[in-house]
């Protein structure tokens, strides 16, 4: 796995995938800026895109930095590259418990992905039900991005806990899931299928089964579960706890005892498996 790029590395990239005369006009836009603090002419005429970067760095803190940059671009009108910096630095800020990109996943398993009647599993069978449930959760996505912002966690990997745990819905009778014989009632709730069942997770539901109340309750839960993670797992990477947490979410973070074996109690075998394909498809596919 290569390793993750930090701002500065993409500013410079950015920098260096302008022609040369937009780099010269880069150069002087930041000459020509008014705001204090101001970066005198001897100290970027002449240098290289790396030189101007350190000079970028030395000057201004990284959330100012990031400022003048994407502001400089949008002036010299460098959009598509003004738009990759911007979207970089968006996903940049969903990473606090992990890059869902570089998370390892092997996909659904076959009693998944028989859901749908697919007679293949995997990263491809995630792939396919993915976007079987695209449209549908598009009907959410200005409250999954208000949850995403919120409480900083991928906007791709909430879509994708959503197609999992309800099919965007499909699956739910007025909101419910999982209705329980025993108890002559329904154990989960929503959109993110909250555990209400009182011998289970013992939640409350709150808001409707498809409001911002309920998208937020439910990762409020995933995060809770993700910080279990992280303290019994302390030697695993950001990635492989937010693997973890994705499978506790499901199961429980006492049902998870090792990495290799992350979601062998999870129903199907896979479940942060499945989430996380899901989650790369919503993330590169599918507009999130």
């Amino acid at each position: 796995m290569p390793p993750k790029k930090t701002v500065t590395s993409h500013i410079r990239d950015t920098l260096d995938d302008l022609t040369e005369e937009d780099f010269k006009k880069f150069c002087s836009e930041i000459l020509d800026r008014r705001d204090e603090p101001r970066i005198k002419r001897r100290d970027l005429e002449g240098k290289s895109c790396l030189d101007v970067v350190d000079v970028l760095v030395k000057t201004f803190t990284e959330s100012k930095i990031v400022e003048v940059v994407v502001e400089t671009l949008e002036n010299i009108g460098c959009n598509a590259q003004k738009e990759s910096l911007t979207k970089y630095l968006r996903d940049a800020s969903f990473s606090t418990y992990g890059d869902i990109m570089r998370v390892e996943t092997s996909g659904a398993s076959l009693q998944t992905a028989q859901q749908d009647k697919l007679e293949y599993s995997g990263v491809r069978a995630s792939n396919a039900m993915a976007e079987r449930d695209l449209n549908e959760i598009n009907k959410y996505k200005s409250t999954i991005n208000n949850v995403a912002e919120k409480k900083r966690v991928h906007p791709a990997l909430i879509a994708a806990l959503i197609s999992r745990s309800s099919r965007a819905g499909k699956t739910l009778k007025d909101g419910w899931g999982c209705y329980d014989e025993n108890r002559k009632a329904y154990n989960t709730f929503g959109l993110m299928q909250i555990d209400v069942n009182p011998k289970g997770g013992g939640h409350k539901a709150k808001g409707s089964w498809d409001s911002e109340e309920h998208l937020c309750q439910a990762i409020d839960i995933l995060i809770e579960f993700l910080s279990c993670i992280k303290n019994n797992f302390p030697g695993w990477s950001k990635e492989q706890q937010l693997k973890g947490g994705i499978a506790a979410y499901h199961a429980g973070p006492l049902a998870i005892h090792s990495y290799e074996e992350v979601d062998a109690k999870t129903y199907g075998g896979d479940y942060s498996n499945d989430v996380v394909a899901r989650a790369q498809w919503y993330k590169s596919e599918g507009g999130f």
